[in-house]
């Protein structure tokens, strides 16, 4: 234990080769790294710490009411990497024949996982850039090209955000079917995303994981998606699952990480039996001898958006702290939900202040608001601000 290693800060922009060769250099260096998209996160660069080296940092998704800093060993990714490279074997397919194409952003474990599976296979990989999700016909043409010449297997991973715009134009659609494999999580897709990708042949393989167990924990064999199995997928073979008293996923396996506490005190995330409960409900049901696992939504009030956790009470915090450090004449916070074709979830904050403050006021409150959130993470920016004792009655729901 190396009570003076310092943790590395590694802004990532999304999943561009730069940012993945430092990664990559930083653990080939034993150092550990905290992986963020954002520079106004968490400033570790200082820190000492008792950790284990190497070893990464990421953000949680699956804990309680608020994310929590994950710790994972080297060790912990590549069980990961065999887990997912085991099932890939069961359906027959070469792992170094593989070619990885990874449209996730690398402070995810989703987005990690591809290049380090990549490494631990030893096949090939590319990363996506966003914008050219968004251009199918060039996506496309890439991809077939990339294909023609390798004769690969061709592997990739979405959340239901990237899966929904693709399906809405033709070359989308075209580029999908060139997959053997498609890892679909972040969270459940539509029934009618389900069907159109059946009639369409895709072949998509939904899962489920967590930050905490380094990425999936159940998958679905594609041919029992298109045989209309609308599950999560059989736990993979170092997985053991059950649903807890509470109803929550809960999993035992011995890559789930560590929370970090501070310098000196990390906390495993299993209890003393080796379990860890997630804060998302399940249910696990057996079809043909075989159990599979069903997502049931989340135990708390966190909702997805574009694949990213969003957790209210985070929102309603960063929300006070900015109206008790520009001192705003406003009483409460609420939040309400939007549904969203393509994001599947986005928000509006509705905000009450306090009385005969003037309209002049409220607005220029909002603008000083505003101006913060431009700031935070994507998924984290309400679309707008509204001044609740302006709407209507039960137009807003607090979530």
């Amino acid at each position: 234990m190396n009570i003076n290693s310092k943790i590395v800060r590694i802004i990532v922009q999304h999943n561009e080769d730069i940012s993945a060769e430092l990664v990559l250099k930083n653990i080939k260096e034993k150092k550990i790294i905290y992986i963020t998209n954002s520079k106004n996160s968490w400033d570790a660069k200082s820190i000492q710490t008792n950790l284990e080296t190497p070893a990464i940092i990421l953000n949680s998704s699956g804990s309680m009411n608020v994310a929590k800093r994950c710790i994972h060993t080297i060790h912990n990714l590549d069980a990961s990497a065999i887990s997912s490279g085991a099932w890939l074997k069961d359906l027959g397919i070469e792992l170094e024949n593989c070619f990885i194409f990874n449209t996730l952003p690398l402070n995810h474990i989703s987005g990690l996982m591809p290049l380090w599976r990549s490494k631990q296979w030893n096949c090939k990989y590319i990363s996506i850039p966003p914008q050219l999700i968004k251009k199918t016909n060039n996506l496309y043409q890439q991809t077939i090209s990339l294909k023609d010449k390798n004769k690969n297997n061709l592997i990739t991973s979405l959340v239901p955000t990237q899966l929904n715009r693709l399906l809405k134009e033709g070359q989308g659609i075209a580029w999908l079917k060139l997959f053997d494999v498609i890892w679909i999580g972040g969270s459940s897709i539509s029934k009618d995303v389900a069907d159109q990708c059946r009639k369409e042949k895709i072949k998509l393989a939904p899962c489920y994981g967590t930050t905490e167990t380094a990425a999936m924990i159940t998958c679905l064999k594609p041919s029992d998606f298109l045989k209309g199995n609308n599950t999560l997928g059989e736990p993979l073979k170092d997985i053991d699952l059950k649903i807890n008293q509470k109803s929550l996923i809960t999993i035992k396996s011995k890559r789930l990480g560590s929370e970090y506490i501070s310098p000196i005190e990390t906390k495993p995330f299993a209890n003393i039996d080796g379990w860890w409960a997630s804060s998302d409900l399940g249910e696990i049901t057996t079809i043909n001898h075989r159990v599979f696992l069903k997502f049931l939504g989340r135990a708390d009030n966190a909702f997805q958006s574009g694949g990213e956790t969003v957790y209210p009470e985070v929102i309603k915090k960063k929300l006070k702290e900015i109206i008790a450090s520009e001192k705003l004449p406003i009483i409460n916070i609420l939040i309400c939900l939007i549904e969203d074709e393509i994001w599947e979830n986005k928000f509006e904050v509705y905000l009450d202040f306090e009385k005969q403050i003037t309209s002049k006021r409220r607005k220029v409150s909002l603008k000083i608001i505003e101006r913060y959130c431009l700031d935070w993470p994507r998924h984290e920016r309400p679309t707008s601000l509204k001044i609740k004792s302006l709407e209507k009655k039960n137009s807003w729901k607090d979530i």
